[in-house]
């Protein structure tokens, strides 16, 4: 079974995952299968279906029909069956009609299968439905109606507007749900103004709206970000029109605020909503314990999840998940596990969300969360659907690296006809656009919407994300303008890449991103600020990342340690030690705790400075409040005594460290070694050497080029003796080499001979860089003086030479012996990849 070709690759006892799978489609109900989804064309039947609500109803009113009624037979055979040629679309569309005009619970049923003939026959139906001038007036209404529930299962709006207004026109008056349906797809597609149209009329001509029509005006107002139209829309339901907003009236108002940065607005909504006698919902409590683990407020998130218990509301799987997702973003894992137990003990089944979220956050921070909820995964099966075993599996494969098998066993399952999710597709799409296959997960893409799944906010932030992570910033913007364009959710999407802007260097576009956030009503919410102020930071605008940091403050964001490091570092590269101290006590209070990250960039910045007895104080500080100085902490200050020449305060803190029980690393070895070797304390760094290969501490190329740069100062003889040591230990050279012997050739006054070796180099085609450029000026320079040179140094010329050529074979062996490897994407054809094509195409 292609399904399982996963684990039948394994050697050893299949995965319980699999195991568990494998029972899953064994087992399979039927519950989401749709029995009149068989009197579709095949090409319809993954786009088109009965809501789950109808279909009981609808299937006992076909089958007492069928047995009663001969003409039902004949209406059924003559819409669904047979070719169009055998028979006419009118005759079909009159069929349709004598059905749906038989039962009222058919109405739906015939709907779908009129949408199943479109868009091909929308132009016959729009005649056929007004056109007949035969019957009464109650069967050409009939025959309207119908039309128009075609058109909005069909999702076509222009034609539904057209025939809506047909019906106005009859003198009849559309059914409430055919305008809330309709509402729902004109704000999908974005024609805000076409649905203000639709319900000023209803207000003038009836029916008089609803709460299901109030709730589908807010909805459409705060997916489109016009929050100030939703409230005042909230305001006059009861006022003027006399309906009492319910609490889902209220969810969709927070849950807007709450998308669009507005979480202070969406606590008073909350506010407002209990003193007007409202009771919030667990979905309200889900929205608000969201949003708080969204900005990292992760102790007054659990207060709110603690508070619905007091108040009746029982936690549900997703408050569960919300929570969770919430402590596994912020590293602290074993109060994700200690949430899941909980749910658990509640009596709560763990779905694909709970794993995907601690699979995540196990692999990201290295905990073992993952592997515990994948063994109930395995020991309780029986408790999920196929469709999100089949998740649990394709996540859990992603997460292993084990990409062909993940395709395989989604491209199986869609074979085999297994209910697939978007939330499979996003976890395969998340992780190739990871690895930087680009191709891949767009194909995956357009693989979702042949299957007619319509694609999640988050389907389109993976793509972003890999578009972002190659530096594919223009097609980016066109993912970006497709989202703005289809009323996607925007704020992690834009937060995305205006992160990936900066990350660039591209200030331009960065500033134009957070400018067309504020044009589409988009508020920054926490993370967007505090990328845009680290982004302002990395590029050394540090003014105008102070005045967003500023902004930030005064609309009740709280920064938090990540934020607040970014603006001191910028401070502390731009040699205001005053601010960035300043910003130091700030941080505590607001009741921040300084972290070993604030305390590395202060002790920096003072370094930078000189300020050595001001880092003494900082550090003495820093030990005071429980923080561990680490190895950048130490490689920091051991760096600016060697600096000041200070060979006695380095090595003092040398021991300092090793007596705190901090293992010095390769950056600790190269500032010592760097120091001794300008000291010409070349034997000291040959012992510095000797540890480094006794403590089983890799050397790097900085270590070797530094040595070398040594080397090629110092006596001959130790310099000798100091180069059998490293051609011992594998010198791996780099440009930086090579640049540091053909400069040592122009000091000591052989530019012919550095001429003629970048010659050879060039021919070789190794790169050369500015530096190396800049060194073969100088060799042109110094050429006069190669025939004055004495006997002395002629040998150290030879031992130049001697270095150059061995330097030389070691990077020329290095590079004839690499291979090309290209990874293939078995099953992905990475042509027609157009951007716009592949977003048209959903």
């Amino acid at each position: 079974m292609r399904l399982l070709a996963a684990a039948a690759r394994q050697p050893n006892t299949p995965h319980p995952l699999l195991a568990a799978l494998r029972r899953l489609l064994s087992t399979a109900t039927s519950s989401s299968y749709d029995p009149t989804a068989q009197f579709l064309h095949p090409d319809h039947r993954r786009v088109l279906s009965l809501p789950a609500s109808l279909r009981h109803d609808a299937l006992l009113a076909l089958a007492r029909l069928l047995k009663i009624s001969p003409q039902c037979h004949l209406a059924l055979h003559a819409v669904s069956g047979g070719s169009p040629s055998s028979t006419p679309l009118a005759a079909r569309f009159a069929a349709a009609s004598r059905l749906a005009a038989s039962a009222s619970a058919l109405r739906p049923f015939a709907a779908i299968l009129l949408a199943a003939l479109l868009p091909a026959a929308s132009a016959d139906l729009l005649s056929w439905s007004s056109s007949s001038s035969s019957g009464c007036a109650r069967a050409r209404y009939g025959a309207l109606r119908l039309a128009l529930h075609a058109f909005l299962a069909a999702g076509m709006a222009a034609e539904a507007l057209h025939v809506l207004a047909r019906v106005r026109r009859s003198g009849n008056t559309p059914s409430l749900s055919a305008l809330a349906a309709l509402l729902r797809l004109l704000f999908r597609g974005g024609e805000v103004r076409a649905a203000w149209n639709v319900f000023e009329e209803m207000a003038a001509r009836g029916p008089r709206p609803s709460l299901a029509i109030f709730n589908a005006m807010l909805l459409g107002f705060c997916h489109r970000g016009m929050l100030r139209l939703a409230s005042g829309l909230l305001g006059v339901m009861e006022n003027k029109f006399g309906v009492v907003p319910d609490a889902c009236s209220y969810n969709i108002l927070i849950k807007g605020h709450c998308v669009f940065g507005w979480s202070g607005d969406a606590f008073k909504l909350f506010e407002e909503m209990r003193t007007s006698g409202r009771e919030p919902t667990v979905v309200t409590y889900n929205i608000l314990v969201n949003v708080l683990c969204h900005e990292g407020r992760m102790a007054e998130a659990r207060r709110l999840f603690d508070e619905m218990e007091q108040v009746g509301i029982k936690a549900n799987t997703i408050t569960f998940n919300v929570l969770i997702d919430g402590y596994a973003k912020t590293g602290r894992m074993d109060e994700a596990s200690t949430a899941y137990k909980e749910m658990k003990v509640r009596g709560l089944v763990p779905d694909s969300c709970t794993f995907n979220i601690l699979a995540a956050g196990a692999y990201k921070f290295g905990h073992n969360a993952a592997q515990l909820l994948v063994h109930d995964c395995g020991m309780s099966g029986s408790h999920i659907s196929a469709a999100e075993g089949l998740d649990v599996l394709v996540c859990r494969l992603c997460w292993d690296g084990r990409l062909d098998d993940a395709w395989e066993l989604l491209h199986g399952a869609i074979e085999q006809g297994v209910p697939v999710s978007v939330a499979g597709f996003n976890a395969l799409i998340a992780t190739y656009s990871k690895e930087g296959l680009h191709e891949a997960a767009f194909q995956l893409y357009r693989i979702m919407n042949k299957l007619g799944l319509a694609p999640s906010t988050h389907t389109f932030n993976y793509l972003l994300m890999g578009l972002c992570h190659q530096g594919r910033l223009d097609e980016a913007q066109l993912v970006l303008e497709h989202m703005v364009s289809k009323g996607y959710c925007l704020s992690t999407s834009f937060t995305i890449y205006l992160d990936a802007s900066f990350r660039e260097g591209d200030a331009v576009r960065a500033l134009k991103c957070w400018d067309d956030m504020e044009k589409i009503g988009l508020q920054p919410d926490f993370i967007a600020f505090s990328a845009y102020v680290n982004g302002l930071c990395r590029l050394d605008y540090v003014n105008e990342a102070y005045q967003a940091f500023f902004e930030m403050t005064t609309r009740g964001l709280v920064p938090n340690n990540i934020t607040y490091n970014s603006i001191i570092s910028a401070f502390c590269r731009a040699g205001n030690m005053a601010e960035a101290l300043k910003l130091q006590k700030q941080m505590r209070q607001s009741g921040l705790v300084p972290d070993v990250y604030t305390s590395n960039i202060l002790i920096d910045g003072l370094c930078r400075e000189g300020n050595l007895n001001m880092v003494d104080s900082l550090l003495l500080d820093m030990c005071s409040n429980g923080l561990i100085p680490d190895t950048v902490t130490y490689n920091t200050i051991i760096n600016a005594y060697c600096r000041a020449k200070d060979m006695n305060g380095a090595m003092n803190f040398m021991n300092k460290m090793f007596a705190a029980g901090c293992e010095p690393d390769i950056f600790t070895y190269n500032i010592w070694m760097h120091s001794l070797c300008s000291n010409h304390m070349l034997n000291q760094a040959g012992k510095v050497l000797d540890e480094l290969a006794a403590r089983g501490c890799a050397p790097n190329s900085v270590t070797y080029n530094t040595l070398m740069d040594g080397i090629c100062s110092d006596v001959l003889d130790r310099a000798m003796i100091l180069t059998g040591r490293l051609i011992k230990m594998a010198f791996q050279p780099n440009t930086i080499t090579l640049n540091v012997f053909l400069s040592h050739f122009c000091k000591q006054g052989f530019g012919k001979r550095a001429l003629m070796w970048a010659e050879k180099l060039r021919e070789d085609s190794f790169v050369f860089d500015d530096a190396t450029r800049n060194i073969i000026d100088w060799a042109q320079r110094e050429m006069e003086n190669d025939t004055q040179a004495s006997n002395e140094d002629i040998d150290r010329c030879l031992f130049l030479e001697f270095l150059m050529f061995m330097t030389y074979e070691t990077m020329h062996n290095s590079r004839s012996s690499k291979a090309t490897h290209v990874p293939t994407d078995k099953g992905f054809d990475p042509a027609g990849s157009n951007m716009m094509t592949i977003l048209d195409t959903g």
